[in-house]
């Protein structure tokens, strides 16, 4: 008989649920971190035999590109003044 791993960590348990509801966008991050540990980053992309697809941009760049529009509204009603 073989052994089959069982995750003990609450995190490790959430990665296995997102796996398993792949499709629901809320899990991607998990996702992406599960097939990364797996070793099995051939999953995301953009084939037919892929689970995710990459994401455009990370957290971090997409608060920094809101961070910089405000700044440009800022500047454009200090100039109007």
């Amino acid at each position: 008989m073989e052994s089959v791993y069982v995750p003990k960590n609450p995190h490790e348990k959430a990665m296995q649920r997102a796996l398993i509801q792949y499709r629901n966008p809320a899990n991607h991050e998990l996702v992406k971190e599960a097939l990364v540990k797996a070793g099995r980053t051939d999953l995301i992309g953009f084939e037919a035999n892929c689970l995710i697809r990459p994401r455009q941009f990370s957290k971090e760049k997409r608060e920094a590109a809101a961070g910089k529009q405000r700044q440009r509204a800022r500047n454009r009603k200090a100039v109007r003044r």
